[in-house]
């Protein structure tokens, strides 16, 4: 019997430290689909509980949905009862061509202890002319 207790206790440790529990997907307020942004940005929602999130942009050509680059944004831990309001960099990048038409593809996910990566999170947005 305590053996098996043993064993239990273990196993229900293993499976937390492992991120044997589904990670959450957050729920991105503001900026909303559409928006214009700037130099910078506010990224404002929340997710159930607190969690570490990561928050990354994309540059994309609106014409052909080509990546031209994507910039690692904030890491940050949410508040106690899982709100988060942080502000990001708007990747500013020139093609030549000052007409072509870019958007930019906020992701935001929750990240794992083991580092395991969650559901994104995904508003496209316009670059402020």
């Amino acid at each position: 019997m305590r053996q098996t207790l043993v064993v239990v206790c273990v196993a229900v440790l293993l499976g937390l430290s492992t991120g044997a529990f589904a990670l959450d997907k957050p729920t991105i307020s503001m900026p909303r689909n559409g928006d214009a942004l700037g130099p910078s940005y506010d990224i404002t929602g929340h997710m159930p509980q607190r969690a570490f999130l990561v928050v990354m942009t994309d540059v994309v050509r609106a014409d052909t949905g080509e990546v031209l680059r994507s910039v690692p944004g904030i890491r940050h831990w949410t508040e106690a009862d899982g709100t988060f309001r942080f502000r990001c960099a708007s990747p500013r990048i020139s093609i030549g061509e000052r007409d072509t038409p870019l958007t930019y593809r906020i992701r935001c996910f929750e990240v794992a202890p083991n580092g395991a990566m969650g559901p994104e999170a995904i508003v496209t947005c316009r670059m402020a002319r």
